[in-house]
């Protein structure tokens, strides 16, 4: 039995209260004793579930195929619960036997379904699923790579239906099962407009979650992103209060010096044209967020569809998308210059991210010298400036410059550097700079695999040999 959104709006709020308190309690968000009202043997079964014995759940479905659709007190069916504990060879027997909800299609990676669903009833993607909240909630409490898709759906970063868990899909983050999930579903939410500050009723905040996963990487992310070292659970405990009150030392002892951590800076987003006026923002608010899509969208790569949009209304270039991306940062990310220019000649902002994109050094140096801080600067998605280098081929030149002013060559977002762009599209100059600069040979990044990935590993994938022995003589190992 699949369960609609009528089935689930009428489980109530006291059902979805119950998720609201376990969550915050750890990182383990299941229950720890499964029941459910069907009976001894769903109990059983979702105890196996859970456990992840998949000859005892290949057994209890043999004795009862209608057990796959057995669901906990909260409401949380069989399926969902094998995901949240990591039971993937579980979970994979399971959705043989279910037609997933909208859910359950997010956990199972299955975008048709979770589109047809979507679109045929837009308000599953704002109403709160027995897991504690919208799907967007599930996305990043699994860890998801693909929360964009969400977004795009229509469901909202900072969303915490009060019929749920009453946690914002960023707080669910932190309590993803694993570091890596947690890292990388947090950075993609805080990355593309979710408030690291957002109210959690009755619970602790994104920083809190970071802590209690007793993730060192995890704290100077939230912190990075703007979250508030001050900020109180409902306990009366700040961060570090908290990170005390479990015993972890590392973390009493990073938050003590919250204060010399590094935050993002993105004060020149919305600052001046390429005249360097003031930018004017146009009001944009009957303008269909679908238009503002794609033209964001479209400003990656198809410049003969952007000057269309644009033409027919002018207001367009300063779209901004579902993941916070104004249309011109789409370009600046892909390097693609004549649409940058495009954007700027019809008044585009022109921020240090595009600048770098460009190999615009007389911008740069206005930029930095007006505002040292901008070396935090950071570009749409949570890019970093010195990536620009990488991505829109400023080279070594600008490279040089950039760290004149004081901008890390390591700079990161889910542990890729610079250098990994390098290794992945032999960029042969640049990474040579970048290794005499000391950029680590052997950092871990996690964007395109959960597992991490090094340069070097990178380059032996593409088959960049030089690139490859430089990582190699400048003691890369892995």
């Amino acid at each position: 039995m699949s369960l609609t959104r009528r089935r689930i709006l009428s489980l109530g709020a006291a059902t979805a209260a119950a998720t609201a308190v376990s969550l915050p309690a750890s990182t383990a968000v299941l229950a720890r004793a499964p029941t459910c009202p069907l009976g001894t043997d769903a109990e059983a079964f979702l105890h196996a579930v859970e456990a992840g014995d998949l000859g005892e759940v290949r057994r209890w479905l043999r004795i009862d195929a209608t057990l796959a659709s057995a669901r906990d007190p909260q409401g949380r069916s069989a399926f969902v619960i094998a995901h949240l504990a990591g039971r993937t060879a579980v979970a994979q027997e399971l959705r043989a036997c279910i037609e997933p909800d909208v859910v359950e299609a997010v956990l199972a990676e299955d975008w048709a379904r979770f589109g047809l669903l979507a679109k045929a009833d837009p308000e599953l993607c704002t109403t709160a699923h027995p897991i504690g909240g919208t799907p967007l909630y599930a996305g990043a409490l699994a860890g998801s790579r693909d929360l964009s898709r969400l977004r795009a759906a229509g469901c909202k970063p900072d969303l915490a239906p009060t019929s749920g868990s009453g946690l914002t899909p960023a707080r669910a983050a932190m309590s993803c099962r694993t570091i890596s999930g947690a890292r990388c579903a947090a950075t993609d939410l805080l990355g593309n407009g979710a408030d690291p500050n957002a109210a959690q009723r009755g619970a602790d905040s994104v920083l809190h979650g970071a802590v209690r996963h007793r993730s060192e990487l995890l704290v100077r992310l939230a912190i990075r992103k703007g979250a508030d070292p001050a900020a109180r659970d409902r306990d009366g405990r700040t961060p570090q209060d908290l990170a005390g009150h479990l015993e972890w030392d590392a973390g009493v002892r990073l938050l003590a010096q919250h204060a010399s951590l590094p935050r993002d800076h993105r004060a020149s987003r919305w600052l001046f044209d390429a005249k360097r006026q003031p930018i004017v923002r146009p009001d944009l608010s009957a303008v269909p967020q679908s238009k503002q899509n794609e033209v964001t969208g479209s400003s990656h790569t198809k410049l003969d569809r952007v000057r269309e949009l644009v033409a027919a209304d002018p207001r367009l270039v300063f779209s901004v998308s579902t993941d916070d991306e104004l249309a011109i940062e789409a370009c600046a990310h892909t390097g693609n210059r004549p649409i940058i220019r495009f954007h700027l000649e019809h008044g585009a902002p022109l921020s240090l991210p595009t600048a770098v994109a460009l190999g615009d050094h007389d911008t740069i140096r206005f930029l930095l010298d007006r505002d040292p801080l901008l070396i935090h600067e950071r570009g749409a998605h949570d890019f970093p400036v010195m990536w620009y280098v990488a991505l829109g081929g400023g080279g070594v030149e600008t490279a040089e410059l950039l760290h004149r002013y004081g901008v890390a060559p390591d700079q990161e977002s889910l542990g890729i550097t610079a250098l990994h762009w390098c290794a992945r599209n032999d960029e042969r100059e640049l990474a040579a700079w970048l290794i005499v600069k000391e950029a680590d040979v052997e950092a871990l990044g996690c964007k395109w695999d959960h597992d991490g990935q090094t340069p070097l590993q990178l380059a032996r994938t593409g088959e960049h040999r030089e690139i490859a022995a430089m990582l190699e003589k400048a003691g890369a190992r892995r």
